[in-house]
């Protein structure tokens, strides 16, 4: 992580009291790329060969001792070609390298950076000309990406969010030994393996029973929930701990957010934790208990179907799903916990917060936006308790909130996000273009018409 000289630049400086701390850094971290000891920096080879000279001979001096082992590798940002010129780069430096180059397994590792990259370049950050030079401390950590490859997984989803997001959902979140984590549409369970991997304990809760306790054959990745093999076979959440010997979930419980299966007071405080990936509904709305036919108070579930059973569901509302998972998060995680979700986007929105759910509770610390298209993309927020749970100021709270949804004329984030997907849609979908003056309920009708035929 290296300095630059623009806020979008991808370099840094960073000041660690020790090298451990860097490495440490690195253990967990994912989106840096490598910590770096600048020896020298400038806007071309000449100046960081004076800048190299320059820089403290008593620290150059241990790293280029005839007994030491080392590799230099080029590391450009926008510009091409660089690593075909290595040599050409090494001598440049005018640095008396007296040991042995060793290309598989050097006790130490060089970097030499070159960085431009021009306004006309849509696609990478404006970066100045600069030239840098260091020793490389410790490199990000992309071994757990690898490990936890979705590729790789026995039991998966439409939906199971891939490994790089699930782990730095977790980072976000300090999953760590000791404390709780908890994700409220745990589906599959690729956010809490994340956790898990950090040494954290797990607890989930889906809507759907069929995925979290029946599983799916094991015989096809593509089966469908709840059908096992001929020899009855199957693959489930349980089967994905087990896969890299992680510890398994405390528990995962059939239940709903909207309509949770615990107690009502009496567990407050009691995780460290909260991820999740809402279903926030901007293609498939989101569901939640209760469907339209009323059932009878002493109304219970057929035992031969019970193990099964699915509960009628009902649409699920981008905002009152916002409101249960922010009083959920209130309520149950402890003093400091952080809660890690998603939401949709909009690019270039020119104030995201005004659209983000909040809580007395709960002060946003962390928001970015993941693009997709040049229209929309997904908004990854982290809140942090900051105040106990208190039941009137929460129900309060949420009655402002749902006031303020029914009162506005704007459309709210869901219904915009929903408009730039189906607009993008009907340029693609000849389909989409020979309806596209019919409202979205006339369009979804026809499209479940065309798929039924």
């Amino acid at each position: 992580m290296l300095a630059g000289d623009v806020a979008e630049s991808p370099f840094r400086y960073v000041e660690l009291p020790s090298e451990e701390v860097a490495r440490a850094i690195c253990e967990r971290a994912l989106l840096i790329r490598a910590i770096v000891e600048v020896w020298g920096e400038g806007d071309d080879a000449e100046g960081l060969k004076a800048a190299i000279a320059a820089y403290p001979s008593e620290r150059k001096r241990a790293f280029l001792a005839p007994e030491a082992t080392f590799k230099i590798e080029v590391e450009d940002f926008g510009v091409k070609g660089g690593s075909k010129h290595v040599v050409k780069r090494v001598d440049e430096l005018g640095v008396e390298f007296t040991g042995k180059v060793d290309l598989t397994t050097p006790e130490h590792l060089f970097w030499c950076i070159a960085s431009d990259v021009p306004d006309t370049n849509v696609g990478l950050p404006k970066t100045p000309k600069r030239m840098f030079f260091g020793r490389v401390i410790a490199q990000g950590d992309k071994a757990s990406i690898h490990a936890y490859d979705l590729k790789q997984r026995k039991y998966i989803g439409p939906t199971s969010m891939n490994a790089e997001m699930s782990m730095l959902m977790a980072n976000m979140v300090r999953a760590r030994p000791g404390g709780v984590v908890f994700d409220p549409f745990v589906g599959t369970g690729s956010l809490l393996i994340a956790a898990a991997h950090h040494g954290a304990l797990t607890m989930g809760l889906d809507i759907d029973v069929r995925v979290i306790k029946l599983g799916k054959s094991s015989e096809s990745r593509k089966g469908k929930f709840g059908e096992t093999a001929e020899d009855g076979s199957t693959v489930n959440v349980w089967t994905n701990f087990e896969q890299y010997n992680l510890t398994p979930p405390l528990a995962l419980v059939h239940g709903d957010l909207h309509a949770l299966p615990t107690r009502t007071f009496g567990l407050e405080g009691i995780l460290q934790g909260i991820v999740a990936d809402p279903p926030y509904g901007v293609r498939a709305g989101g569901r939640k208990s209760g469907g339209r036919k009323q059932l009878p108070d002493d109304y219970t579930i057929p035992e031969d179907v019970r193990d099964a059973h699915i509960p009628s569901t009902g649409q699920y509302a981008f905002g009152e799903c916002m409101d249960d998972l922010m009083d959920f998060a209130a309520r149950f995680l402890e003093i400091g916990g952080l809660i890690c979700f998603f939401v949709p986007g909009e690019k270039g929105e020119p104030n995201p917060e005004r659209e983000l759910p909040t809580h007395p509770a709960l002060r946003l610390r962390w928001h970015s936006l993941e693009i997709f298209n040049t229209l929309w993309g997904r908004r990854l927020v982290t809140y942090e308790k900051i105040a106990p749970y208190d039941v009137e100021i929460s129900r309060r709270a949420r009655a402002v909130a749902v006031a303020r949804r029914q009162a506005s004329d704007e459309p709210d984030l869901i219904e915009r996000m929903r408009a730039l997907v189906y607009a993008a849609d009907r340029k693609k979908s000849r389909f989409a273009q020979r309806f596209a003056t019919r409202s979205q309920e006339e369009i979804d009708a026809l499209r479940r018409a065309r798929k039924s035929s």
